[in-house]
């Protein structure tokens, strides 16, 4: 793992800094602190790396309606493996919402969907869940609990299917704007967008709004 102290970013030294590794967690913030979104990332292009400031459904609503303007991107820490990745995501959410910091974040990280975190972190270290009220205490059971976050991370990473896309298809009614029908997938108004859209032989899994669907 390699922690990057605030700061330090520069555009130029990206790539150097992401050497060895397989992924990094970020945080986006506006020009005015008045918020900011942390997410990972596995894209290690430079393009990518410049460029992409998070993809959850607040940070889309703020790009499709501000744009990038005044956004600023910091890389927090860099990850080997996929696992330390999830864990560093959901050490550095905690980490803000203990400093008090706004979030854009609808949940604390790690794999999704999300409901299927909740349950590992219930199963394998219900102290930690038991904390997730309070932002100090879930933090440092975050810190002290760290073998057992991770069990719990590799537990709800390794769910059937179907369970998957039917807890992503929950996340998703919850966030997303359904509020119009989608012209890319032909979602009508109050379901989520579907994957392969255009095909009659590949699943149509339940999807992120595409970019053409309306919102209110």
């Amino acid at each position: 793992m390699t922690m990057i102290p605030e700061g330090r970013l520069a555009m130029s030294k990206q790539a150097q800094l992401l050497t060895g590794a397989i992924g990094y967690v970020f945080r986006t913030e506006a020009a005015n602190a008045a918020w900011a979104y942390i997410g990972q990332s596995t894209r290690l292009d430079q393009a990518h790396v410049n460029g992409y400031l998070g993809s959850g459904a607040f940070m889309k609503q703020v790009i499709g309606e501000h744009g990038t303007d005044g956004l600023s991107k910091r890389i927090l820490a860099t990850a080997e493996t996929q696992l330390e990745l999830h864990y560093l995501e959901m050490l550095h959410i905690a980490e803000a919402r203990r400093d008090g910091m706004r979030l854009g974040n609808g949940d604390f990280g790690g794999p999704r969907p999300f409901p299927n975190m909740q349950q590992a972190l219930w199963n394998v270290a219900p102290s930690v869940m038991r904390a997730a009220s309070n932002p100090t205490r879930f933090y440092e059971a975050l810190v002290k609990n760290r073998d057992l976050v991770e069990q719990a991370i590799v537990e709800a990473s390794d769910v059937p299917v179907d369970e998957f896309y039917a807890g992503l298809e929950r996340d998703l009614r919850a966030i997303e704007d359904l509020s119009h029908p989608c012209p890319s997938c032909g979602s009508g108004i109050g379901a989520v967008c579907r994957t392969n859209a255009s095909s009659l032989t590949l699943p149509r899994n339940p999807a992120r709004n595409h970019v053409k669907r309306p919102r209110s």
